[in-house]
C-alpha cells in the first residue's frame, strides 16, 4: 500500500516538510547559494514539485507545472521519495538501480544531501501532520 493516498495528501506533507526548510536559515542559505532550480516527478500519486533557488535570494516552491525550466529534474515513486526523506533510500543507490531517474547535472543536487539532512529527523512529524491535514 502506498505512503500517500492520493496528490493532495502528497503535496501537503511537501509542502510541511519544504515550509520547515525554507525557515531554517542554514539549511535555506545553503540551498540559495547553489542557485539551483530542482523539479521532482513523483509517480503513484503523480505529482511535481520543483524547488527554485535560482536567484540567490529567495527559496520557492511550487507544486503542479509552473514553467519554471529545471536544472535538474528527478523522477521516481512517490514511495520512494518518503522513503529518502526518512534517510532510508539512499539516492545514489536508487539512481544506479533505477528507482530514481534523473536529467541534468544531478551531482549538483547530490552535493546538496548533506545540507538538507537535518530536515530527515523532522520528516516523520512533516509526514503524519500532512496525512492528518
Amino acid at each position: 500500500m502506498p505512503y500517500f493516498t492520493n496528490t493532495d495528501e502528497l503535496y501537503s506533507v511537501m509542502d510541511r516538510l519544504w515550509t520547515y526548510i525554507k525557515s531554517e536559515e542554514e539549511i535555506c542559505g545553503k540551498l540559495l547559494s547553489s542557485k539551483l532550480v530542482v523539479r521532482f516527478k513523483y509517480k503513484d500519486p503523480d505529482g511535481l514539485l520543483t524547488i527554485d533557488g535560482s536567484d540567490g535570494e529567495e527559496l520557492r516552491f511550487h507544486f503542479g507545472e509552473c514553467g519554471i525550466e529545471p536544472d535538474v529534474e528527478m523522477t521516481m515513486k512517490s514511495d520512494v521519495a518518503h522513503n529518502f526523506w526518512l534517510g532510508k533510500e539512499p539516492p545514489a543507490v536508487a539512481l544506479l538501480q533505477g528507482r530514481i531517474v534523473s536529467k541534468g547535472p544531478v551531482h549538483k543536487a547530490l552535493a546538496l544531501l548533506p545540507v538538507i539532512k537535518p530536515a530527515f529527523k523532522i520528516y516523520p512529524a512533516m509526514f503524519e501532520e500532512g496525512k492528518s491535514a
